[in-house]
């Protein structure tokens, strides 16, 4: 159907959206490993015409920001981008023991997203909130003086002005709160200054 609705160029789309669903969030990054310029229209065409893709953009930042990434809609398509297209060779030659065992180890990364995903449904859901999102800040500096990339999986704010922060991981041993408060000082510095904001881990025991 995709193939259909794309016509001759669905070479181009098809190879954007693996490069999204392996992890190249921004135009700039898709554009990098694909040796192509300007991807721009092509991603706009998949995001407003089909909605196969939506941009992500941090908590508090502007609609005309730069700081943008994309991200596929459905988990059907993030899931045959990331392991039926990119390897339809083993499938060609009935390899599917390889195929198993790489969509086996790669499962628990795929499944996080998924997991994440669930979690802001189920906020959404709970008419509780009136914006939920993440936060991130490429070239975050920690408590220890490090430069690294700083990102928050949920920042949300309740209908009363409460703002909620939240680590998802599968596993809830691998949360660690000392981490999170980091990235929490560090979003402090460019949104909510002045409130205090409830930190806590999310896992698939939450749900």
């Amino acid at each position: 159907m995709l193939i259909h609705e794309f016509g001759k160029q669905y070479g181009t789309y098809f190879s954007i959206l693996d490069q999204i669903a392996h992890g190249d969030l921004t135009q700039s990054e898709i554009e990098s490993s694909l040796g192509v310029n300007s991807l721009g229209g092509q991603l706009k065409i998949m995001e407003e015409k089909y909605g196969i893709i939506r941009k992500k953009r941090p908590m508090g930042a502007k609609d005309g920001c730069q700081t943008v990434r994309y991200e596929i809609q459905g988990n059907f398509f993030r899931f045959w981008f990331r392991y039926i297209h990119r390897h339809a060779s083993l499938i060609e030659i009935q390899n599917l023991p390889a195929l198993e065992k790489i969509i086996v180890d790669d499962y628990p990364t795929f499944s996080g997203i998924a997991l994440e995903r669930w979690f802001r449904q189920k906020m959404m859901e709970s008419c509780r909130y009136r914006t939920i999102g993440g936060w991130w800040q490429a070239g975050g500096v920690n408590t220890k003086g490090n430069s690294d990339e700083c990102e928050i999986d949920i920042v949300a704010e309740t209908l009363e002005g409460e703002v909620e922060a939240y680590e998802v991981k599968r596993n809830p041993k691998k949360y660690n709160p000392a981490r999170l408060l980091e990235k929490v000082e560090i979003m402090q510095r460019h949104l909510y200054r002045s409130k205090e904001i409830k930190m806590a881990g999310l896992s698939i025991e939450d749900m």
